[in-house]
């Protein structure tokens, strides 16, 4: 487990090898309670043992610190030899090469 921060006592954290995933972080306050939460958009994807509030109040701040959390787990899935899919969306693609275009030229003209 690696912790991305610690805020008003809870610690926010990524499990080893998730990188492979959609951006979501784990909560927990003592050990014993966490939830899992899905990042853009911010929802609640497992909860065990916190309350109905308090698993609003760790919403509100998990969407409060999504801009954070998302550029932590940027850096995380990097680390991890993962492209974040922004990054692979915004990638170039690579320009065909000479070579290729001629192999594609239409015979017939």
């Amino acid at each position: 487990m690696l912790t991305l921060m610690r805020r008003a006592g809870f610690r926010f954290y990524v499990k080893s090898g998730s990188a492979q995933e959609k951006p979501h972080i784990y909560v927990t306050r003592d050990g014993q309670s966490w939830a899992k939460f899905s990042l853009n958009p911010v929802s609640v994807e497992m909860n065990n043992g916190f309350s109905r509030t308090e698993l609003t109040r760790l919403q509100g701040m998990v969407t409060d610190l999504e801009p954070q959390l998302l550029q932590v787990w940027g850096e995380y899935a990097r680390s991890q030899g993962v492209r974040p899919e922004k990054e692979e969306r915004q990638a170039p693609k690579p320009a065909p090469s000479p070579q290729a275009a001629e192999a594609n030229a239409d015979p017939a003209a």
